[in-house]
């Protein structure tokens, strides 16, 4: 008896093409567009150390990284790569949230440094003990300015992801391909 042909399904990240097909944007798209989705669809929280115990004894610190950051930075690489296509739309939306993310970054800095000013030297000097110094311009990780700003750019890069993902929609380029494995 033969055996007959038989399909294999396999993941999409696994995909390798074979050796004559060309680079594809649609699949890298894809891709982007897939670990968007990932990032963005699990807990968002900050970065932290888990401590953990080996066979030894010895107590081992392993960085969690911050959810929320993997997650911009994912929509990020999304943009770059998308970029070429951006229509008219796309560009005043994305345009509009780059906005909103520097009136709020500018307002939380200058909220930070009227905290700084108006504080008592006694907190001044505590924070200095601790390592919290006030920098002209930025926002320090360690107060809460710089977590409020990282929430909204969470919240603004979310609609990013969703301006993106109706962009492709309006393109009707990405559309499903057939592929042998």
């Amino acid at each position: 008896m033969e055996e007959k042909d038989s399909i294999d399904i396999i993941n999409v990240e696994d995909f390798k093409g074979s050796k004559d097909q060309n680079f594809s944007h649609q699949i890298l798209v894809m891709k982007i567009i897939s670990k968007c989705m990932d990032a963005g669809a699990n807990e968002m929280r900050s970065g932290y150390y888990n401590e953990k115990s080996d066979k030894f004894g010895n107590v081992l610190k392993v960085y969690i990284p911050d959810s929320r950051k993997q997650f911009i930075e994912t929509v990020k690489t999304a943009m770059n790569i998308i970029e070429r296509d951006y229509d008219k739309h796309a560009i005043e939306k994305i345009k509009s949230e780059e906005e909103k993310l520097d009136e709020e970054y500018k307002k939380l800095v200058d909220l930070e440094k009227k905290e700084w000013d108006t504080i008592p030297l006694r907190l001044k000097q505590t924070r200095w003990i601790n390592n919290i110094y006030y920098q002209f311009g930025t926002l320090n990780l360690k107060l809460s300015y710089s977590q409020e700003y990282l929430e909204f750019e969470v919240k603004c890069y979310r609609k990013v992801l969703s301006e993106l993902l109706q962009l492709i929609k309006r393109l009707y380029d990405y559309q499903s391909e057939d592929y042998e494995a």
